[in-house]
């Protein structure tokens, strides 16, 4: 479960503040947990399903990846050494039992969690 929390946070990184909207509307996200949440609900329900969400619904996948990260995966896709495991999930397999257990929290980072001292 660790590795999922860490996946987690790095889609939280790659996407930044993404919005859930399509790509032309985008604009600040008031929600990231949620939308990573939403994300991933959605990705692993399509992989349980053996819909690949990296190219049969690309309008879904267009809802929570800029079109930078969608190129970016392409490329790694067609390159010399194709993926090699899910980019998202950062495997070649998952558990099925991560579509009921996806939790997210909001990430500090090691300076925000630091104790503060104030004179």
């Amino acid at each position: 479960m660790n590795l999922f929390k860490l996946l987690l946070a790095a889609l939280v990184c790659s996407f930044g503040f993404a919005s859930v909207a399509p790509a032309q509307d985008r604009g600040p996200v008031s929600d990231p947990e949620r939308t990573i949440s939403d994300f991933y609900h959605w990705y692993v329900q399509a992989l349980l399903a053996k819909k690949d969400p990296l190219t049969k619904n690309r309008s879904e996948l267009k809802r929570f990846a800029t079109d930078r990260l969608i190129r970016e995966t392409d490329g790694m896709v067609k390159g010399p050494d194709g993926l090699g495991g899910d980019p998202f999930v950062d495997a070649q397999d998952f558990d099925k039992d991560w579509a009921t257990n996806i939790s997210v929290r909001k990430w500090l980072s090691p300076e925000a969690r630091r104790p503060r001292r104030c004179n």
